[in-house]
């Protein structure tokens, strides 16, 4: 094969893999779900034929409850601002300093995910657990 033909088809390739195996990994999440709901009326009917008390459906199984922590905001805002910082000097090294400003959003986005992190937790501290 011709050289140039294969550098086309490394992108074409990669991008049509890489939205397969999201594509795969949507539908396992969801047929694991559905059999896992599946199980719970199975059971739940079963109780209700023999009189017993039904079991509770496990709490995430219906849905996330809990909402965002601040211990993720943290790791999302590390992460961001660490690959903004990185994408910058990156840019800044291989195409200019004009391109490299675009690196500093990701920086900005984890910048904003720190200070929602910081604000989370003094919410934390002011609300006792239930």
């Amino acid at each position: 094969m011709n050289e140039d033909v294969i550098a086309v088809m490394i992108p074409i390739v990669a991008i049509i893999f890489g939205v397969s195996a999201g594509m795969l990994g949507t539908w396992l999440g969801y047929r694991r779900k559905q059999q896992a709901l599946e199980q719970v009326h199975k059971e739940r009917m079963a109780a209700l034929e023999r009189g017993l008390p039904m079991p509770e459906i496990p709490a995430g199984l219906l849905g996330r409850e809990e909402g965002p922590t601040a211990a993720g905001a943290m790791r999302n805002g590390i992460m961001l601002t660490l690959i903004g910082v990185v994408l910058y000097f990156a840019l800044a090294r291989v195409a200019g300093e004009n391109v490299a400003l675009f690196g500093l959003i990701p920086a900005a986005i984890g910048v904003a995910n720190l200070l929602y992190a910081w604000m989370l937790s003094r919410r934390e501290k002011r609300v006792p657990p239930a």
